[in-house]
């Protein structure tokens, strides 16, 4: 073990906050959201299954407390997945029901435009020009905006051969070729009136492996079918998409919360699979929108929005302070490529005009001051303000990462699970990224015991596993 002095800081500033991959994941940040993930993906990330993702491997934002008017406060504490978004929008339910953690009806707002933030409450946008499946930037691939036109579309007869194919422009056509894959229509009763493939219908009422009270047992994988997925908005239809690159014919339904592709040359068990609405849905709210109309309103009167809008932020680039951005304190959505950052004195590009910097896998959070001349970025998403919880609650357990202390985590005393690739941490009395932040640090290969202080503004640690609480 050894203590990492001040003057030696700068030699480890390149990998002081590089965490262990994936890198982008985020620490799963509520029980229930955990259990909930847990039952149907933790036998698939532990091999145990092979089978399509019913949320993603991991999370890929902190949990996040968004708008909607009945929770309590008016907001409702959610977190994203790759397949989707959790929600808990009334935290004093039973946690053991089946619908105290929801699944946002992500594709629903995608489709239509709308995006709610309560009951009957919306904020009117534009339909999602975000590819549905596939490579996200193949040009000819459908989208949610090409199925928005689809939605009033009559059902194909019970029992009737899917031959249906549209393109990106929503043009439909058939092809009696794709009878020869059997799949039929299926009645289920659905209030929108569409009927669902019975590929899909197959996987919605599927079986298997499960995680379930500790143990690993043969169950549905969903109590309810349209608990994961919602009813249909459209029809299916076949399309061509390109898949790492590679045109592929795949069978695409719509639903609510979910959207379904059957793609027949795929091995078994992913054949069908769940697109990643929860990051096409993400993109569509925080990153192609800066900030979403001033209020939402229900049909048909408007109604005042119960909190401020989701936070604008800017992308990377190099921006002068108190002109193109204002003063404050930023995270960053996305370190995945390896965020670099620089606090600027001048634009000379010369080493004199960086006032502090950043290289990092994980989240960083920066505070740019009022003095600084510039900011500039690369591979780091988009800056977001630092004012909304990173966890669940501040004694929940943590991943790497950075935090504010009391509003985060809480002040006691801390324990990491993993330090087998060096856990390096830092307890910080601010986010300036200069070394006269740093109050304590470490970097050891031994496990980790922290004493977090009720002055300290900060904590960062990178390569550390998850730190749980132990003591005040």
């Amino acid at each position: 073990m050894s203590r990492v002095s001040t003057w030696a800081l700068g030699l480890v500033l390149i990998v002081a906050l590089l965490p262990a991959l994936p890198a982008a994941a985020e620490p799963i940040g509520h029980d229930a959201f955990r259990r909930t993930w847990e039952r149907t993906d933790l036998p698939v990330a532990t091999l145990q299954v092979s089978r399509t993702w019913m949320w993603g491997p991991e999370a890929f934002s902190p949990v996040l407390l968004e708008d909607y008017a009945e929770a309590p406060g008016g907001r409702r504490q959610v977190q994203y997945f790759d397949k989707s978004r959790m929600e808990i929008t009334d935290p004093a339910g039973d946690p053991a029901a089946l619908w105290y953690v929801t699944n946002g009806l992500l594709a629903r707002e995608l489709l239509t435009g709308q995006m709610q933030v309560g009951d009957d409450q919306f904020i009117p946008r534009a339909p999602a020009e975000v590819n549905v499946a596939g490579d996200p930037d193949d040009p000819t691939a459908p989208t949610y905006a090409t199925f928005t036109g689809l939605m009033a579309a009559a059902p194909v007869p019970a029992g009737g051969l899917i031959t249906a194919t549209v393109d990106r422009a929503g043009s439909v056509g058939a092809d009696a070729g794709l009878a020869a894959f059997g799949v039929r229509a299926v009645d289920v009763g659905a209030p929108t009136g569409h009927t669902v493939a019975s590929v899909f219908w197959d996987f919605m009422n599927s079986a298997g492996l499960v995680y379930r009270g500790g143990a690993y047992v043969h169950d549905r994988l969903a109590d309810n079918p349209f608990y994961v997925t919602g009813y249909p908005l459209t029809e299916a239809y076949w399309t061509t998409v390109r898949v790492g690159g590679v045109p592929k014919r795949v069978l695409v339904q719509v639903f609510e919360r979910r959207v379904l592709t059957y793609t027949p040359d795929n091995p078994a068990g992913w054949q069908v699979e769940a697109g990643n609405v929860g990051q096409h849905y993400y993109r569509w709210r925080y990153e192609q929108h800066d900030a979403p109309s001033p209020a939402p309103s229900p049909s048909p009167s408007p109604v005042p929005s119960p909190s401020p809008a989701p936070p604008a932020g800017f992308p990377d680039g190099t921006y002068r302070v108190g002109v193109d951005i204002q003063p404050g304190t930023y995270r960053n959505t996305d370190s995945s490529q390896l965020c670099y950052w620089e606090r600027l004195s001048g634009f000379s590009g010369e080493l004199d005009d960086i006032i502090a910097n950043g290289l990092s896998l994980a989240r960083v959070i920066v505070t740019i001051a009022p003095t600084d001349a510039g900011f500039s970025s690369e591979d780091c998403g988009r800056w977001v303000p630092d004012d909304t919880p990173l966890t669940a609650s501040p004694t929940a357990p943590f991943g790497d990462g950075m935090y504010r202390v009391g509003r985060d985590i809480a002040p006691g005393l801390w324990r990491n699970s993993d330090s087998s690739d060096f856990c390096y941490w830092e307890r910080l009395r601010g986010f300036s990224g200069e070394l006269d932040d740093i109050i304590a640090n470490e970097f050891s290969d031994t496990p980790q015991v922290v004493r977090i202080a009720p002055t300290d503004v900060g904590f960062a640690a990178s390569r550390c596993g998850t730190w749980t609480r132990i003591g005040d």
